[in-house]
């Protein structure tokens, strides 16, 4: 993040709004900042963007698909302004950490919390496809917990979200290696983008029961290289080549669903209504959680929110379209030019890093 290093270290200082409390995490397209709202002492996140060319439409999606989602699994966007280097995104902190974390520092989880949290995932996900919104880049990281006695999980992610009603076909490669979908990998027209979100929960499943991978194995760090063992994890992908750990028990029951969510073919995947009635599923499941969707987008659909919502999209577009001006003294931001929005295989691989580093880390 060169051009990052070049802006003001503190993008909150004389914000009238917003005051800093500590940073959060930096990552490679900008960095978090916990704050607090002035006004009556909230905490939020904070995402900082550097103005420039790295604002692109993916940006801008992220922005308007997560705007338009009020669930409780799903960290509430607040909104998006600007600084004079950064473009920021204001959201719901969720205090309790990630899912990796928790998953690593228990190193994996019994099969009836693993339910627990896949049931309030399976319920985000419902909600944001009945909302026509594609996640695309479901995994442990992009899942936080509040902190609650028992926590509750929150998809924080929009990033790579696609709405089925206002963007193109998805068709990308993009998501994370372990977790992507084989249609994905083959570049294959997709029908039911859903499908890919399915695909990337039932990998997540199955790292929360067995604290590992399920397309890497044990030996390959073993006389191979990066490179090497990528191309494994991708064959093993497109094969729906996994393995069931033999020190973790699992019951029948869970094994049978992984085995209908990791279909290589996407046609043949079970959909989300057919997880939710599922046994496994079904087991020690909250009252009232099958109809929880239904509940709050008649409640959404109720109120007039319609023009509200047209002309915070015109204002998203418009702050978008300034940050793309580069700050001034802020060197060019190493970011993805997706102006033609045509989603090549080639840019995206640029944003994932595809072949070049590890694929994933241990839990363990």
């Amino acid at each position: 993040m060169q051009g990052a290093d070049r802006a003001s270290p503190e993008p909150l200082e004389g914000n009238a709004k917003y005051e800093k409390v500590r940073d959060i995490n930096r990552g490679s397209y900008g960095f978090v900042q916990l704050a607090r709202d002035r006004s009556d002492g909230t905490q939020i996140a904070i995402k900082f963007l550097p103005r420039g060319e790295g604002i692109n439409v993916y940006v801008e999606r992220e922005i308007l698909n997560h705007s338009v989602l009020l669930h409780p699994h799903i960290i509430q966007f607040r909104e998006v302004f600007l600084t004079p280097d950064y473009l920021a995104i204001a959201m719901e902190f969720a205090p309790g950490g990630d899912m990796f974390q928790y998953v690593k520092r228990k190193k994996g989880l019994q099969e009836h919390e693993a339910r627990w949290f896949f049931q309030q995932l399976i319920v985000g996900l419902d909600y944001c496809h009945k909302m026509g919104v594609v996640n695309r880049d479901i995994k442990l990281e992009n899942t936080l917990l509040d902190q609650s006695r028992r926590p509750l999980i929150k998809i924080c992610d929009f990033g790579y979200s696609k709405h089925l009603q206002k963007d193109s076909v998805p068709k990308s490669r993009v998501g994370t290696p372990g977790y992507t979908a084989p249609e994905i990998i083959s570049n294959l027209h997709i029908e039911d983008a859903a499908k890919i979100d399915i695909w990337s929960a039932g990998v997540m499943l199955y790292v929360m029961l067995f604290c590992c991978y399920p397309f890497e194995r044990p030996d390959d760090n073993n006389n191979q290289g990066d490179q090497q063992k990528y191309q494994r994890l991708l064959q093993r992908i497109m094969r729906a080549d996994y393995w069931f750990p033999s020190h973790r028990p699992a019951s029948r029951e869970v094994k049978e669903l992984l085995g209908a969510i990791l279909v290589v073919d996407p046609a043949k995947r079970v959909t989300i209504a057919q997880i939710q009635e599922h046994p496994w599923f079904m087991r020690d499941l909250p009252p009232g959680l099958t109809t929880f969707n239904n509940a709050c987008l008649a409640q959404q659909r109720a109120q007039p929110r319609q023009p509200a919502m047209a002309a915070n999209r015109e204002h998203v577009r418009a702050i978008v379209a300034e940050a793309q001006r580069p700050a001034p003294g802020l060197l060019a931001y190493a970011g993805v030019d997706d102006e033609e929005d045509d989603d090549s295989v080639a840019e995206v691989d640029a944003m994932m890093d595809f072949g070049s580093g590890p694929v994933s880390g241990p839990l363990a």
